[in-house]
């Protein structure tokens, strides 16, 4: 072992030596000086992260980053790459980097060649004044580590930057800091969440007001089951304007209500449609009396006319194109549609607000008492009613009218009045609402085999589990259903759906299939499986040491009533017991009753939406294992002695 050392030692002398003087200086964050503590979980380390925010003007700023990133393993390169967005009013001044070896040695230079200047292109964009800068070094010798230095001038801002040290699960973090200068005369708002006590040091110097924040020696996060979503439970620190200047615009952002008569403002004057079109809009509605039927038929001659395309153009993508633009064009973003719809129901005199929302992975206004722009991502349009308010989704082409779906519901938005924003809550949907019910009536052969009818109701959330189905060819339907059944040798007869488009969506699905392997026979035996076509086969992985609270976030009431005719020549051995479970998570039935030659299995799961600490995960992982324990029930039949 002493050889060993030595010898390591001596090639590190003649490694050095042959170095020149400046070269030997050349030893920065070296992979061996990390700890076990920041590897334990993590695909990427980042050992150092410093952020500084030069607010120079409440329309002008200036940022520098530095960033070092040590990758570990192939999972963890896109820590290792760089992307930076820009537009007309977002600069970026200049860009450099370099990769260090696992020992911390210089590999290479980050080359201007090696930066693409891209188009920035989400799903469904077509056109937009917003681009990227990607750097990314193609050595991949794990591990290594990536140095970027970048600073972005700023010439309009309707957003400050935020700072998340932790930013992406299996990231730990042994330095970060976030630096903060503003003149005295100007104001600006803070808000810290999940920050330690402290981390932040404030002072004054010739006009000038300095924050800082450090937080060091952070373990990487792994992805947890059923938890909220990351940012909610690290530290963050959230920084906004009071007043602001954008792309020539001027606002405020005090409340909620001066944000929204910013937002009234941009819209002002864009919802007018050409004569010919209001005409024909009030030709196509003049004959229907009641407002929800007209919203409807306005809605569906919408999603006949137009289709979503992404764009960030006007105001930097918060401003929506003309009604006649979109009415001339066929397309729009979620904004434009919004607009567009909002126009259109304009001509019948039906009232509608303009929607700011959060949507998909946006949880929506979180911070009730602090406003930011960017606690909205989407555009949607309310139709205000006292007994019946309608929601509209604008960018779907197939959605029913008055549906939101999981993608904004139950999350507070800010509706856009003439007077400036006014927040309220989507609406969430029941158990009693989302529902799938299923009825099936299956014939079992003495061999095994079944035939069966089988009628399924979907209804609310759970429509969207057949609803992607219904603008598929007929062979696509017939592969999806297969293989979401899952039942061995199954060959469906016939198959079709009901459809009925409301503001609580409904589907019946009709099925007629046959198996010549559902039961399993076994000598004299035949077990026959009582859970035909809802069985959970899975629950949630345990976890130890877990770090996140539990969430579930929808509520719904599943119900299969399945009949058996059993096979002649067979008596009942073995009845599954009836099972009853209640927890606070959800609820869970399942009974068998045998009456002469009918065996009848029902089965219930009613699951509550709720949000419960981290110690209560091991009973929601209980909850689910005996659902899926008791889900695996056969019926037993023995086959009679002639």
């Amino acid at each position: 072992m002493k050889l060993k050392v030595l010898l390591s030692m001596g090639f590190l002398l003649v490694l050095v030596a042959s170095l020149t003087g400046k070269e030997k200086d050349q030893f920065f964050y070296p992979a061996s000086t990390i700890s076990d503590v920041m590897k334990k979980d993590a695909y990427a380390v980042c050992r150092k992260y410093r952020h500084e925010f030069e607010l120079i003007d409440y329309g002008k700023a200036i940022e520098k980053v530095h960033l070092v990133v040590t990758v570990l393993e192939e999972n963890g390169d896109h820590f290792g790459q760089l992307v930076l967005p820009y537009d007309n009013s977002k600069k970026i001044k200049s860009i450099s980097g370099r990769i260090y070896d696992a020992a911390g040695i210089s590999d290479d230079k980050l080359k201007n060649s090696a930066i693409q200047d891209v188009n920035y292109t989400s799903s469904g964009q077509m056109y937009d004044d917003l681009r990227l800068k990607l750097a990314d070094f193609k050595i991949k010798v794990y591990p290594y580590t990536i140095e970027y230095q970048y600073e972005i001038e700023h010439d309009g801002l309707i957003g400050y930057p935020d700072w998340q040290p932790i930013e992406d699960y299996r990231l730990s973090v042994e330095k970060s800091s976030f630096h903060v200068s503003y003149p005295e005369n100007l104001e600006i708002r803070v808000r810290e969440v999940n920050i330690p006590s402290g981390c932040r040091t404030e002072k004054n110097e010739t006009g000038t007001h300095f924050d800082e924040w450090k937080l060091d020696s952070i373990a990487a996060w792994r992805s947890e089951p059923m938890s909220p979503p990351l940012y909610t439970q690290t530290s963050r620190v959230i920084i906004a304007p009071t007043n602001f200047t954008y792309d020539s615009s001027d606002g405020k952002m005090t409340s909620w209500n001066e944000l929204g008569k910013w937002v009234s403002g941009l819209n002002n004057g864009r919802d007018q449609l050409p004569l010919p079109r209001q005409a024909e809009i009030r030709n196509l509605t003049g004959e229907i009396k009641d407002t929800t039927l007209a919203v409807n038929a306005l809605y569906q001659y919408m999603q006949k006319r137009t289709r979503y395309v992404g764009i960030q153009l006007g105001l930097g993508g918060f401003q929506p194109f003309p009604a006649e633009t979109v009415d001339r064009l066929g397309y729009g973003d979620c904004k434009a549609l919004s607009n567009y719809m909002k126009s259109l129901l304009n001509c019948v005199g039906i009232p509608s607000l303009y929607v700011l929302a959060g949507a998909g992975p946006n949880l929506g206004i979180t911070m009730p008492d602090f406003p930011t722009i960017n606690q909205n991502n989407h555009a949607i349009l309310c139709v205000p009613s006292r007994n019946d308010t309608i929601w509209l989704e604008c960018t779907s082409q197939d959605q029913p009218g008055g549906y939101l779906g999981t993608f904004v519901a139950g999350r507070k938005v800010m509706l856009i009045t003439p007077e400036g924003g006014k927040l309220t809550v989507t609406p969430l949907l029941t158990s009693k609402q989302n529902l799938q019910f299923r009825a099936a009536d299956v014939q079992i052969d003495p061999d095994g085999a079944m035939k069966a009818t089988v009628k399924t109701r979907y209804s609310g959330y759970q429509y969207d589990n057949v609803s992607s189905l219904f603008d598929e060819s007929k062979e696509d339907q017939e592969k999806e259903l297969l293989e979401s059944i899952g039942i061995p040798g199954l060959v469906l007869n016939s198959f079709g759906y009901e459809v009925k488009k409301d503001k609580i969506p409904e589907a019946i699905e009709s099925l007629t299939m046959t198996s010549a392997k559902y039961a399993t026979k076994t000598g004299t035996r035949l077990f026959i499986p009582m859970n035909m076509l809802n069985q959970r086969k899975s629950n949630p992985a345990r976890v130890d040491s877990r770090k996140m609270p539990v969430e579930q976030k929808y509520s719904f009431h599943d119900k299969d009533s399945i009949v058996f005719q059993l096979p002649k020549g067979y008596q009942v051995e073995t009845i599954p017991r009836d099972k009853t479970i209640t927890t606070e998570y959800g609820d869970y039935t399942s009974k068998m009753t045998v009456q002469n030659d009918l065996a009848i299995y029902v089965r219930e799961v009613k699951i509550n939406p709720g949000f419960w600490p981290k110690e209560n995960y091991k009973e929601v992982v209980e909850f689910y294992s005996n659902i899926v324990s008791n889900d695996k029930a056969k019926l037993v039949l023995k086959e009679q002695v002639q």
